[in-house]
């Protein structure tokens, strides 16, 4: 159900919301280009997975796979580093006295390898460094919140964004996830018979009452998730008292977050990384049950949620 605060339908706003565009015959459907989506600038690079060496790249997801993280970003922390093994030759110890692929001190390595059951490690050879790395990251809440895990891998404010602007060029920007798991769909987006939906012309044809969005019902307190990288554009309480987020994933195309409980985790301004939890599912606004009222637009249009986001895990008991 919709609730007024919560669209750019009800509320008259001209901020529009997310998609992927993409022709298929005569029918537009949305599907753009993940990869371009807010970044921090990195150096100019080669190509880039054609860059990782290929036993790194082995290693890389397969230490990804295993600690269930983006092998993308676990991979761009080996190239800042030591642009995957090349920077350190003979494993010598940088000015801080880290040393091997992953740049880790010897303590540090000590505990990362007793994380990731390593036994006899060596901190010089990639085999071993980069399941600690892994292990390491994952201690410190990756993937839930790779800036904190990033930050205190290497606790230096460029160093996150830094990171995850190389992740983003091997292809780590282009997932796209569902914005809660488990849940269910309550409404979908569409023309409707329900009263206290606004009316809206779409597409040429005016609707006297249309949902311009997705309703998914969940319990109270369901972490809600950035569905991709991007940046937080609203962050906080409309006049109807609906807490609402607000992100921009490329120039006009951003997606929108309602009915949020009010302890929100981002601030406007805040870049945010895919699959990264943003609030939880509340009760606030106009609304008749706990549910996250989910829009995406492009240009000033809504586009339904279901051609965006992926065809596995889609919630159980749609209507």
């Amino acid at each position: 159900m919709r609730r007024r605060g919560c669209g750019c339908a009800a509320v008259g706003c001209a901020i529009p919301l997310v998609c992927l565009l993409v022709i298929f015959g005569a029918v537009g459907i949305l599907t753009g280009n993940w990869a371009a989506l807010a970044a921090p600038k990195v150096p100019a690079a080669p190509p880039a997975v054609a860059d990782i060496p290929t036993d790194y790249l082995v290693l890389y997801q397969e230490a990804a796979a295993r600690f269930g993280l983006d092998w993308p970003v676990l991979a761009a922390v080996g190239r800042v580093e030591t642009n995957h093994g090349r920077n350190r030759n003979g494993c010598d110890a940088n000015y801080a006295g880290a040393r091997g692929p992953m740049q880790f001190l010897e303590p540090t390595f000590v505990h990362a390898a007793k994380l990731a059951g390593i036994s006899d490690p060596d901190i010089c050879d990639p085999v071993d460094a980069i399941p600690a790395a892994a292990a390491y990251l994952k201690s410190n809440g990756a993937p839930d919140d790779w800036r904190r895990a990033l930050y205190r891998y290497n606790p230096a404010d460029w160093y996150p964004p830094l990171v995850l602007g190389w992740a983003e060029r091997y292809g780590y920007g282009a997932r796209v996830v569902w914005p809660i798991e488990g849940g269910r769909i309550s409404q979908r987006f569409g023309p409707t018979t329900f009263t206290g939906e606004p009316r809206l012309c779409y597409r040429g044809t005016c609707y006297e009452h249309f949902h311009d969005g997705l309703d998914l019902a969940a319990p109270i307190g369901t972490p809600v998730q950035a569905i991709a990288s991007g940046r937080v554009t609203i962050a906080g309480r409309l006049s109807d008292g609906a807490v609402v987020v607000e992100i921009e994933h490329s120039p006009g195309v951003l997606s929108r977050y309602g009915h949020l409980e009010s302890g929100i985790r981002v601030r406007v301004g805040e870049s945010v990384t895919t699959g990264e939890v943003i609030g939880s599912v509340g009760l606030t606004g106009n609304t008749t049950g706990p549910h996250l009222h989910f829009e995406i637009y492009a240009s000033g249009e809504p586009i339904d949620p279901l051609l965006v986001l992926p065809p596995s895990g889609v919630p159980g008991g749609s209507p």
